[in-house]
């Protein structure tokens, strides 16, 4: 059946049972929907029809369309569509097939006026790709809604209770048996003041996230992607230093080769780092083409927002964790969000992080499932005993579906590594020969 006959045999089904258009208009949105411009009148007649509560037959469509058009009899073009209607039934069937056309037309449309740019060497490469992307983007926003089906739900339910894929564990066993794990379509919250190794946690977990097999987009908004890197190597190493690498200072180049060699098989596919990505659209562009399994964002706090918005940086950063929030959902992927804390637990005797310290925390607090604190405790308050180096405490400040605690983990600051517990990171300490003393990174 042909566009035309059956847009007719579309219509003509509506004519003959009303009550399926509802359905229908889940489908059929635009105003050029149809092929032919009399079939479009006719849906316009109709549904104004519908929407009035009018009786919708051949009398009432002609009085909105007129009784003549195009010099056609526009009543004896609407009875020719009665005659195509086999069953009334068919109407939705009838709306995706016309749906999927009406995507196909323009498509078409789209794809040959990006061919005609491809033939102009004047245009930039770069600006053809960026429209390509656009365009595609736009028409996949035209597919319909879902209408919602219970049993349909009742089935996604069943398999996330059934396949574990839709939890994804950080890779620091410690912690899981806190949140037991991530859940795709959530966010995660890691906070803490400079100096806290935040950084260094979220990395960890992007690189525990890659040896799982999964896929990983980070934005670094804090430091270039060559000092992240170094993290990856020193954490990949069992001898380079991070501080060495930093500095350049009796590096081992034969041991780099081959971490390089390592860290170019497994990584590859797997990781993907931007730091120069500024604004939350181009984020958000790049997150969709590579589709993710997991975002980690190191800091919100400097995504940059445009030059006339002058709102306050609260109500900025609560549009950036709602734009995520949604973005999780529709993208199936868990998103990690590395926030600053303020400085309040600073002028506090214990200088324990709590909720109300988590920058700008209305929203963040709101929009997370999970909030981790990463606390390096100070000397002054545990006391040197000659271990204060080797750990960290990660505090579980809101976990929406389950405890709230706090673990000490491992922490070896020269291999940039968080461990599961804190012997392990002294283990490490002793064997690349800096003593039971872990020395910290800044980050």
């Amino acid at each position: 059946m042909k566009s035309v006959e059956l847009e007719q045999a579309f219509l003509g089904c509506l004519i003959s049972d009303s009550s399926y258009i509802d359905s229908a208009k889940q489908y059929i949105t635009e105003k050029d929907f149809f092929y032919s411009s009399f079939n479009q009148k006719v849906w316009t007649a109709i549904d104004k029809l519908y929407s009035r509560n009018k009786e919708i037959d051949l009398v009432t469509i002609c009085e909105e369309v007129g009784n003549s058009v195009d010099g056609h009899s526009s009543s004896y073009e609407i009875a020719g569509f009665m005659d195509r209607v086999v069953s009334p039934s068919s109407s939705i069937e009838y709306a995706k097939r016309l749906h999927s056309y009406y995507l196909r037309r323009i498509l078409h449309n789209q794809i040959a006026g990006i061919s005609k740019g491809l033939g102009d060497s004047s245009l930039e490469t770069s600006n053809l790709l960026e429209e390509a992307h656009t365009t595609i983007g736009n028409i996949i926003k035209l597919q319909p809604n879902k209408i919602f089906d219970i049993d349909s739900l009742l089935e996604d339910t069943k398999d996330s209770i059934y396949n574990s894929t839709t939890q994804i564990q950080t890779g620091i066993n410690t912690l899981d048996r806190i949140v037991t794990g991530m859940t795709r379509g959530e966010i995660t919250i890691i906070a803490g003041r400079p100096g806290n190794a935040k950084t260094t946690v979220s990395a960890n977990i992007a690189r525990n996230l890659v040896h799982q097999g999964l896929k990983v987009a980070m934005f670094n908004r804090e430091m270039p992607n060559t000092e992240m890197m170094k993290k990856f190597i020193a954490m990949e190493s069992k001898s380079l230093q991070y501080r060495n690498l930093r500095n350049n200072i009796d590096v081992d180049k034969e041991e780099l080769s081959d971490i390089s060699s390592l860290i170019s098989e497994v990584y590859n596919g797997k990781l993907f780092m931007f730091d120069d990505v500024r604004d939350i659209e181009n984020t958000f562009r790049e997150i969709k083409a590579i589709s993710p399994d997991v975002v980690i964002d190191d800091h919100i706090g400097l995504i940059e927002h445009p030059a006339n918005d002058r709102r306050d940086l609260r109500l900025k950063i609560g549009d950036v964790s709602r734009s995520y929030k949604w973005l999780a959902k529709s993208q199936d992927m868990s998103v990690i969000l590395v926030s600053q804390m303020n400085r309040n637990m600073e002028h506090r005797t214990d200088r324990v992080p709590r909720l109300s310290d988590l920058a700008e925390s209305g929203n963040l607090e709101q929009d997370a499932e999970i909030v981790v604190f990463s606390h390096y405790p100070w000397v002054s308050r545990y006391g040197d005993d000659g271990n204060s180096d080797c750990y960290l405490e990660l505090i579980v400040a809101k976990n929406r579906y389950g405890q709230t605690n706090s673990c000490e983990v491992g922490y070896h600051g020269n291999s940039c590594t968080v461990t599961d517990s804190e012997q392990e990171a002294v283990a490490m300490a002793n064997n690349r020969g800096d003593g039971v003393r872990g020395t910290p990174n800044p980050f």
